[in-house]
């Protein structure tokens, strides 16, 4: 009988793929229940899944911005700042901005989330970046 010869993975590979599975265990289950054009409502519906009694559950804080289309027109882009556990700026206003999520909502729906497309928003229209620690 022949032994079948497995190569190991070296601790440079092992290590990275051991941070991407544990990642992918924390995931958040509402925000992979997100999509660019739902409404903000179904948005809020998502995110406070399971929560009662207030529709802002589990938004941390919410800005809005006036951000310039490509017709020289203004609209409003509203950022909820989102927490899985329904963390809110009046009870801890030090938490800090890696423990939320931002979703951008415009003209009433749902264009982007996370932190990498909102900084690439905040670039693109001169709003200060958000620390996080």
């Amino acid at each position: 009988m022949q032994t079948l010869k497995i190569p190991r993975i070296g601790v440079r590979l092992a290590l990275p793929l051991a941070a991407v599975l544990a990642g992918g265990a924390c995931s958040d289950t509402r925000l992979e229940k997100l999509s660019k054009g739902i409404s903000r409502d179904s948005a809020l519906a998502i995110i406070n899944e399971g929560a009662t009694g207030d529709s802002l559950a589990r938004v941390y804080r919410q800005e809005s911005y006036l951000l310039p289309n490509l017709k020289g027109n203004v609209h409003v882009a509203n950022v909820l700042f989102y927490n899985k556990g329904g963390v809110k700026e009046s009870t801890d206003p030090k938490l800090p901005s890696a423990k939320t999520t931002p979703i951008v909502i415009s003209d009433g729906a749902v264009i982007g989330w996370g932190w990498t497309y909102f900084d690439s928003l905040a670039k693109a229209n001169n709003i200060p970046l958000k620390q996080r620690n």
